[in-house]
């Protein structure tokens, strides 16, 4: 059972990678850095952007140092934690399926970083142009009415967390059935 998890695991994962540096390698040889492509316009453009940081470009401007080497940690870490979660505990196909979608997006931007020093994120969705301004309180809030872009990995991670959550809300569990 172990080996067919682990196959399972692997097979998803490996097609979580090659489609995201598949995708990846179209945009860099299709869309000039910084250029857009409306697909559906005002709501969503194929553009060609980087991100030095991790979501939402947390970290972006810290120094390099310190970034590459904390991003390249923590994406081991991740990588291990998840492999003894698949041995020890994953059962349910639900927990494979997020961990291997999880190792493919790991290993998608990392290959990245690696190749590059950047993830390239391409696909941006937003509200036309527009902006949200509300008073709220005193303070006024201000912020763009768009998605920071993302790419395959990306939704590969977001699709796990997702499962995850399912999963867990899922389960019937009684308080204190163990006792």
């Amino acid at each position: 059972m172990m080996k067919k998890r682990f196959l399972y695991a692997g097979v998803i994962a490996i097609v979580v990678f090659v489609l995201d540096q598949a995708t990846k390698l179209w945009i860099l040889a299709k869309i000039p850095y910084g250029s857009e492509k409306p697909v559906i316009s005002g709501f969503f453009d194929i553009i060609h952007t980087r991100n030095t940081g991790a979501a939402f470009g947390l970290l972006a401007g810290a120094n390099s140092s310190f970034r590459v080497p904390f991003f390249y940690t923590i994406a081991a870490v991740a990588a291990v934690v998840i492999v003894l979660v698949l041995w020890k505990i994953a059962e349910d196909r639900g927990t494979v399926v997020a961990c291997a979608l999880v190792l493919g997006g790991i290993a998608g931007n990392i290959a990245d970083r690696i190749r590059l020093g950047s993830v390239v994120d391409f696909l941006s969705f937003h509200v036309r142009d527009e902006v949200f301004s509300q008073t709220i309180f005193g303070y006024n809030l201000r912020f763009p009415l768009s998605w920071p872009a993302f790419n395959v990995a990306d939704m590969a991670i977001t699709a796990a967390v997702v499962l995850l959550l399912i999963s867990g809300f899922s389960k019937k569990t009684v308080v204190g059935a163990d006792k």
